[in-house]
């Protein structure tokens, strides 16, 4: 059962990171916070690929990896400002559309093809989505969704899943023709060391940053750190779809920590909606 602890430990680490940002960041702009992020954290990925054992590499594995920088690039970064501009409550249950949009990207990358548990997942997930913003129905039962298209964050996180469901996809394949472990942090290492050159090179970031908010980039990083890590160590000693199934638990947890500590209001359709899509995730993750 140690997948399952380090797959727990991976949605917890996600969802304080969410809230954290939140939280502790109100004066620094969602770049800022990228860049804190990915700096504290570099240290410690470059020690775990030192002692991760390096297998044989193919070109499957280098074309994958260099078409994940970029698209993980972009997702990350529409990620921080979809958090920073709207209630997590609102943006972050929008991520278990991944598995919805990996049904078109599994089947086109690796044939992989959806059962009716799927497609029932894929329903729920919708079904969610509608009712996280249920208050608004008293005014037409449209509003709910037309709702969604005014809330920033909401639509930017529904393009981040939509991303992630082609960077999930590469990161498999790219995960079959290397190791879990070995892709799981050299990839973290040079995306990470790439996107805060790229900052640096633009001048979107000042080297004093680092400096100045030493302590909550720290924090950041070690939550990043931990997450990268659980991931890699749970995904090498389980079947990937459990894991990910229980990695997703993260958009409860969010949820419920940014309604505990953020005191963000509407938590009993949101927590409702939240939990159709984190049912779907199941379906489609474990069933479909």
């Amino acid at each position: 059962m140690l997948w399952f602890f380090l797959s727990i430990m991976t949605a917890l680490a996600v969802a304080v990171r969410d809230v954290s940002v939140k939280a502790l960041f109100s004066d620094q702009t969602p770049l800022e916070i990228a860049a804190l992020e990915l700096f504290w954290a570099l240290p410690v990925l470059a020690l775990c690929c030192f002692f991760v054992p390096v297998p044989e590499l193919d070109r499957t594995f280098w074309w994958t990896f260099f078409i994940s920088l970029p698209l993980n690039s972009v997702a990350y970064v529409m990620y921080m400002y979809s958090i920073r501009i709207s209630p997590i409550s609102l943006t972050v249950p929008f991520l278990a559309f991944t598995p919805v949009f990996m049904v078109l990207t599994g089947f086109l990358f690796l044939g992989e093809t959806v059962t009716l548990w799927g497609g029932l997942g894929t329903l729920l997930i919708v079904v969610g989505s509608y009712v996280l913003n249920l208050d608004k129905a008293k005014d037409g039962y449209l509003k709910p969704i037309t709702a969604l298209l005014y809330e920033k964050g909401s639509w930017l996180m529904f393009i981040v899943a939509f991303l992630f469901s082609f960077a999930a996809v590469l990161g498999k394949l790219a995960m079959l023709h290397s190791s879990p472990l070995f892709f799981t942090f050299f990839f973290f290492l040079v995306f990470n060391a790439t996107l805060l050159l790229g900052m640096l090179m633009f001048g979107v970031i000042k080297v004093d940053l680092f400096r100045r908010c030493r302590k909550k980039g720290m924090w950041l990083g070690g939550l990043l750190v931990t997450h990268v890590s659980c991931h890699g160590l749970a995904i090498a000693l389980a079947t990937a779809v459990y894991m990910i199934a229980i990695k997703r638990s993260s958009i409860l947890f969010s949820v419920i920590l940014s309604w505990i500590i953020l005191k963000e209001g509407g938590i009993k359709n949101r927590g409702l909606g939240v939990l159709c899509m984190f049912g779907g995730v199941v379906l489609i993750t474990v069933y479909g």
